[in-house]
């Protein structure tokens, strides 16, 4: 399995519909993603200290397999609080 290049952000202090900030990009990652089967959708994780954490991506929904496109993967990001 090939791994991925991930962004791991944290964003500013406070409710997300409140802050209007940029994010804080804490590390960039290489990490092997799973998908998991829920329905028709397919959401992806990887494991970020241990813990198993849903990506992201800038270009769209990766948990529609209907509709996301490889050029997904250029954007991966993953939240940490």
């Amino acid at each position: 399995m090939k791994k991925q290049t991930i962004q791991v952000r944290r964003n500013p202090v406070g409710p997300k519909y409140l802050t209007q900030g940029p994010f804080e990009l804490v590390a960039t990652i290489r990490r092997v993603l799973r998908a998991e089967c829920i329905g028709n959708f397919n959401p992806i994780f990887c494991t970020y200290k241990g813990k198993r954490t849903l990506v992201h991506s800038e270009e769209g929904d990766l948990s529609d397999p209907f509709r996301r496109e490889e050029s997904y993967l250029k954007t991966l990001f993953i939240e940490v609080s």
